[in-house]
């Protein structure tokens, strides 16, 4: 994400043949792998893919929810202020309450993968959390999944996503497969008069688009001139891009004085205001290796992703000829500077509300950002990149901790070096002095 609004699947198997049971085994009695269990609490219950079908018209809709099987017979899901309707697997009506913001399902105990069906209808929000008519889009960021689709808003937790969408009154933009492991509040929809250029293909075959609205053609074109050159830049020097073969900028109407951007990938959401930005497209271009394709394991790893990426938005954009350091040393001054100035990194995991936490600020971009601009004048910029792209290979799909790749980045050498600007830039509210230097 690149924003300063401070508001802030495919069905799989079933059973041992890995096939679904036929009518006539539903016909024949109850689920012969277990009796119905009680409902009961577990937000650990892996979920392995969501399957979302949705009418913006009716605000009705359906998720099929593919659960690893466990040893217990729980599974927990945040809902929000979504009206339950059933739940049910391939057998029957599965036992569960709701709690008012989340749902205690009794799933039947197994080894074996099982697909829970939920019908429900969700409500139009106006506050960025959820689906909002008014704008005609979907914001989902950072836990507010469950107010449009039943979910586990852990950003550690991680899923494959299939979606269809009916009811819209214009086009409606979505992927309709989102095949690597991603985070909850990645699938979104964005509804307008949209026009798609295609601006081209990239050497791995991932096709680069940009969908804007009448009369943003100019800022759209301006935005995106090297975007496909950006993701050229990230795919081979970071990894192979994990959530599909088409990817692009959707123009997001966010209201008067919108700016920023979000990371709903493949198709990312880009304000209006911002979407002559080259740095906002590469920036939420970027979020597809970190912060995406490799999640955080709690929101204290913030700068995991929006660090991360906002330097590698800047490395990508200088192969093209686009300095973006004067913007960040002026931005990371105005942090400085400014009452939202606050530590980068914390030490606790799972214990903040990050929307209510100071940690949602400017200070994980830029202090992150620059700590990564002189890691890479120790190391080189080359080492720098080989870092990130061992550090992608070894966690995409999964979820990661700053710290870990804190600890690579020593091993690469100059260690101590590295560690005292993990300090001075990470670990440390004052600025360093070196920042006050910055942007004459």
């Amino acid at each position: 994400m690149r924003t300063y609004l401070y508001f802030s699947t495919v069905l799989a198997t079933l059973a041992c043949d890995s096939a679904t049971p036929s009518q006539a085994d539903v016909d024949a009695g109850p689920d012969p792998a277990s009796e119905r269990p009680a409902s009961s609490e577990n937000w650990k219950r892996d979920i392995l893919s969501y399957d979302l079908t949705l009418d913006l018209a009716a605000k009705t809709g359906t998720v099929v929810a593919e659960v690893a099987g466990d040893e217990s017979t729980g599974l927990s899901l945040d809902v929000g202020n979504l009206v339950v309707e059933s739940v049910t697997d391939a057998y029957g009506n599965l036992e569960h309450i709701d709690l008012g913001s989340y749902l205690n399902i009794g799933v039947p105990r197994g080894g074996e993968s099982r697909s829970v069906t939920i019908t429900y209808a969700f409500t139009s929000h106006d506050n960025f959390n959820g689906w909002m008519d008014e704008q005609e889009l979907s914001f989902l960021w950072p836990a507010f999944c469950g107010n449009l689709y039943p979910c586990n808003p852990d950003p550690a937790d991680g899923a494959t996503f299939t979606m269809s969408v009916t009811g819209a009154s214009g086009t409606a933009v979505y992927p309709e497969s989102i095949p690597g492991d991603a985070p909850s509040y990645m699938p979104a929809i964005a509804v307008g008069d949209f026009t798609e250029i295609q601006l081209g293909t990239t050497p791995a075959g991932t096709e680069v688009s940009v969908w804007y609205e009448p009369g943003q053609e100019a800022d759209a074109t301006a935005g995106t001139a090297n975007l496909v050159d950006v993701f050229e830049f990230l795919e081979t020097t970071y990894g192979p891009y994990s959530f599909g073969s088409k990817v692009g900028t959707v123009s997001a109407d966010w209201g008067g004085g919108d700016f920023g951007g979000m990371e709903h990938h493949p198709l990312w959401h880009v304000a209006r205001g911002s979407l002559s930005s080259e740095e906002t497209n590469a920036h939420e271009a970027a979020h597809g290796w970190y912060g995406n394709g490799v999640r955080v394991a709690c929101w204290e790893d913030f700068v995991l992703s929006e660090g991360v990426v906002t330097y590698m938005a800047a490395r990508a954009l200088e192969e093209s000829g686009v300095d973006l350091w004067p913007q960040y040393d002026c931005e990371l001054k105005a942090v400085c500077n400014s009452a939202e100035n606050t530590t980068a990194l914390l030490d606790t995991c799972g214990e903040i509300d990050l929307i209510n936490h100071d940690l949602w600020s400017s200070s994980p971009y830029q202090k992150g950002a620059q700590y990564f601009r002189e890691v890479a004048g120790v190391l080189g910029a080359d080492v720098l990149d080989e870092a990130l792209a061992e550090f992608y290979a070894a966690n995409v799909g999964k979820a990661a901790r700053m710290r870990s790749l804190v600890e690579l980045l020593k091993n690469k050498g100059s260690s101590s070096e590295i560690e005292a600007l993990t300090v001075a830039w990470l670990e440390t509210e004052a600025c360093p002095a070196s920042a006050t230097l910055l942007c004459p």
